[in-house]
């Protein structure tokens, strides 16, 4: 739930509508911009939408946060979305993986064939779901299991999950072994301790909450790099030339420490071009440049 303050100049509670730091928000009708993802066929178009409680929309947007085009997803329901990647096969992929007390036996993620945002249509359709679970979970309605994700990427064909973590700083990241349908166990594959960061600026250890991810699929950086987004900051790693997925963490290009007074609860983030772009609960939109070399946004 956001917090029911509003503190001037910053923007910590929805409805209070502050001004965004940068100039720059998504429209008002987007609630709780929870997932971004880069059109990889439409320069300039986005796609976003909103987190539980926020109703079936799917969301073109351009880079000023103007919605182009609100389209209703037919064919699934918005339990509690939380992230939405592409492939490279001209899909988005919508993960209904929000998880908070790890009680959940319906998590999914579904394909939607990227639309026309120019189109005059109000409707897109789910046209496969893939249900999931973790095969160690033995604990179910128990904040502490960990089995929260906001996170996911695609890589080599393949569909990437990261965990979001209440008990300790770690991440997990899982890869779906089929996307056929149906139900599939995921197949955990490597973790990576982002406590083990130290912000240069404060000398304090960072959190080890994810709440989104995306490797670079077009422009200059298209395979190069991906990125991982959580409340503290930005880790950018570099893609491993070869190997099985348990190398995505093996090399840290940089880590961008936030100021979070300024970036407030960060939910959101894409690649465009050489850019990240990065979106809080509040609808305000950061575009951090150069981000293999910064250590501080902003």
């Amino acid at each position: 739930m956001p917090d029911r303050r509003c503190v001037v100049g910053f923007f910590v509670l929805l409805g209070c509508s502050p001004p965004s730091p940068t100039g720059v928000s998504l429209d008002r009708t987007i609630r709780e911009p929870s997932g971004v993802t880069t059109s990889p066929r439409y320069p300039g178009v986005l796609w976003t939408h909103g987190d539980s409680g926020a109703g079936n929309w799917l969301f073109a947007i351009d880079r000023q946060g103007h919605v182009i085009r609100r389209l209703r997803v037919k064919g699934t329901i918005n339990v509690d979305w939380e992230d939405i990647t592409h492939d490279d096969r001209g899909n988005l992929w919508l993960g209904d993986t929000g998880n908070g007390d790890s009680g959940r036996r319906d998590l999914s993620v579904h394909r939607i064939p990227e639309p026309d945002p120019y189109a005059d249509v109000d409707e897109v359709y789910v046209d496969r779901s893939v249900d999931y679970f973790f095969p160690e979970q033995r604990r179910f309605g128990n904040k502490l299991a960990d089995y929260d994700s906001e996170a996911l990427f695609w890589w080599r064909g393949d569909l990437w999950l990261l965990t979001k973590h209440r008990s300790d700083d770690w991440t997990r990241l899982y890869r779906f072994p089929s996307l056929e349908g149906g139900e599939v166990g995921l197949e955990l594959v490597a973790r990576f301790d982002l406590g083990g960061y130290i912000d240069p600026g404060t000398r304090q250890r960072w959190s080890g909450q994810v709440t989104a991810a995306e490797l670079a699929l077009e422009g200059e950086y298209a395979g190069r790099y991906w990125a991982m987004l959580c409340y503290d900051g930005v880790f950018v790693f570099a893609v491993p030339a070869s190997g099985d997925g348990g190398e995505l963490f093996g090399e840290v290009v940089s880590w961008i420490a936030f100021d979070s007074g300024v970036t407030g609860q960060v939910e959101a983030l894409t690649w465009d071009g050489g850019d990240l772009v990065v979106i809080n609960e509040a609808r305000a939109v950061f575009r951090i440049e150069d981000p293999l070399t910064r250590t501080r946004y902003p």
